[in-house]
């Protein structure tokens, strides 16, 4: 499952939990706890870091990541359209691998990564459809990447590589490269993808609270 899919299915069905303490027309800040949980192997493309003449491919073939706390807001929008805001808190830890080429140099480094905690913030825009199966949540609107620090020795490894290289390519910034294998760039599905949030995701309670959300919604 590629972050796409499965970034977007996480955070498509931590936008769509039911509202509980603010009025039906307002925002709802709300949370699903059943998904603070351990993800594996949730980021396997991230986006390449092009500086320069240096060109560093990245993966993370081996991973865990653990989402300990989040908190969604839901705002209706126009023609049925639910704007969304999401803050996720996560840890983790696993492997990276890069593909690098500087020049005519080109070399793999592999190095164990850590996650250290940490918050993301994303908005967007979605659309809910009830089946029987569940909620098939369409996006309308979602940022191209989510960006994660990580911690590795693979910054460090780079920068001396780099600083070899920079030898005989002056046009090479060694720090830039190194700030980005740190601070890695996740992309997030396009537009107008389709998910499903089964029902045995959701508790009865939860499922008749968000029915109700989204009839009234409708309006009459």
């Amino acid at each position: 499952m590629t972050i796409r899919r499965a970034v977007a299915s996480l955070v498509l069905a931590l936008a769509a939990t039911p509202a509980t303490a603010q009025d039906e027309t307002e925002a709802r800040v709300v949370s699903f706890e059943r998904l603070n949980r351990v993800y594996e192997s949730l980021i396997d493309d991230l986006t390449p870091v092009q500086i320069g003449p240096a060109e560093v491919l990245l993966r993370s073939p081996e991973h865990a990541l653990t989402v300990s706390r989040h908190e969604a807001t839901l705002r209706p929008g126009a023609d049925g359209v639910l704007e969304t805001a999401l803050e996720l808190e996560l840890a983790g830890s696993g492997r990276i691998d890069a593909d690098i080429t500087i020049g005519s140099l080109e070399s793999r480094l592999s190095q164990e990564l850590t996650v250290p905690r940490q918050t993301l913030r994303l908005e967007g825009a979605i659309r809910v459809r009830r089946s029987t199966e569940g909620y098939w949540i369409t996006t309308v609107r979602m940022p191209e990447a989510a960006q994660v620090r990580i911690e590795s020795e693979l910054g460090t490894q780079l920068f001396s590589v780099c600083r070899q290289m920079a030898l005989v390519l002056v046009a090479l910034d060694c720090d830039a490269i190194e700030r980005a294998v740190t601070l890695i760039r996740a992309p997030l599905p396009e537009a107008g993808g389709e998910y499903l949030i089964a029902l045995e995701d959701v508790t009865p309670e939860e499922r008749d609270a968000f029915d109700r959300f989204l009839i009234e919604r409708s309006g009459p």
